[in-house]
């Protein structure tokens, strides 16, 4: 009888609930070098069945894409297995988050409660500051950070970069050292890379600087994207153990190959929201566009960015809003009453800074 009528003959007896029976067919088959890739993905794919351990059946679904890396199927519940494994870490209360000291980064991150998934990230300061991808993050301000053994801790989002595809969180951890950031080359030709997933895969590829993409912060990669580990935020490693930066779901269209960000825009990018928060201190993320918002703060609805309503606005009657330092936020108009609450605080996105009540025909005119 042959590898494949093994396989069918497994999985009949899988249906039927014969696992005992199924289990040592299911191990040939995975094995046995005349099945192509799609039956050893399958074979795989049921072998994860035999097993409750969701690190076992992590570690089939990978070898599933491995021999089959654009069943988006099987990545779906790689992605949903790789979530429920982090959400059993124990997070540190926020009363205990002032104790979370590390000697040492841990190699690669977890980042659950995104929008897309779980995803993987890097520390890359001294205080805490994490870098994964906007692809991750979505429009969540408030994600776990997963260390492996060590626990997770909450994470603030302090910023979205959409155009680099760059989220930057804040933890509450403080670090001793940050050893694989350091002697990392600027200038990328060909490097041999490593991209490393939180649940454990690994992917190895190329990596090099492209022209007019590597000024902006792209690296292209030989990675297909077909075979990204997770939602995103892969770091990727050299032979010396230093991060060049982070894969992205991002693709080439031709090829279908991944691009990464490079770690100096990474680090350029994350000392731009340092220098934000300290120019700007009373500002809060915007969920929809990723910015810092002042406005909030002040009483303000809405974005000056983009507009969006935001979660940090001041709702409160007994503390109103600052109309005259809205005005000066949004930029608006001063001396053209609303036809509603004849208040003269201005206008955004169609909407009077008083009473917040969108304006069908637009502001009016003097």
């Amino acid at each position: 009888m042959s590898g494949e009528d093994d396989l069918l003959r497994a999985i009949e007896q899988m249906k039927s609930g014969q696992l005992q029976s199924a289990l040592p067919l299911l191990r040939g088959a995975v094995d046995d070098p005349d099945i192509d890739g799609h039956g050893r993905a399958v074979a795989f794919i049921w072998l994860a069945e035999t097993n409750d351990d969701i690190a076992f059946k992590i570690n089939c679904l990978q070898q599933a894409l491995r021999h089959e890396p654009g069943n988006s199927q099987v990545q779906e519940k790689l992605n949903q297995l790789c979530s429920r494994q982090m959400r059993r870490h124990s997070v540190t209360p926020t009363s205990s988050l002032s104790a979370v000291r590390m000697t040492q980064a841990p190699l690669v991150l977890g980042i659950d409660g995104g929008v897309n998934g779980s995803g993987s990230g890097i520390f890359v300061n001294r205080e805490g500051l994490v870098a994964t991808t906007a692809h991750v993050v979505g429009s969540a301000l408030e994600v776990v950070v997963a260390f492996g053994s060590s626990g997770a801790v909450p994470g603030q989002v302090l910023r979205r970069y959409p155009e680099s595809d760059l989220a930057l969180i804040q933890t509450p951890v403080a670090l001793g050292s940050l050893d694989a950031l350091e002697n990392t080359p600027v200038a990328i030709a060909d490097e041999a890379v490593t991209a490393v997933a939180y649940n454990g895969a690994k992917i190895r590829g190329v990596a090099h600087d492209n022209g007019a993409g590597a000024r902006r912060g792209w690296l292209r990669t030989s990675i297909l994207i077909a075979m990204s580990p997770d939602a995103g935020g892969n770091p990727l490693y050299d032979g010396r153990g230093h991060v060049l930066g982070l894969l992205t779901r991002n693709a080439d269209h031709d090829t279908g190959r991944a691009w990464a960000l490079s770690l100096p825009h990474i680090l350029t990018l994350a000392e731009q929201t340092a220098q934000e928060r300290r120019l700007l201190p009373n500002a809060a993320t915007c969920g929809a566009c990723g910015c810092r918002a002042q406005a909030g703060h002040y009483g303000g609805p809405y974005c000056e960015t983009c507009g969006a309503r935001l979660h940090s606005a001041s709702v409160s009657v007994l503390d109103p809003p600052e109309y005259e330092r809205l005005a000066q936020i949004y930029g608006d108009n001063q001396s053209r009453p609303c036809p509603r609450c004849e208040a003269r605080t201005g206008y955004y996105a169609g909407r009077c800074l008083r009473c917040a009540q969108e304006l069908a025909s637009g502001p009016p005119t003097t």
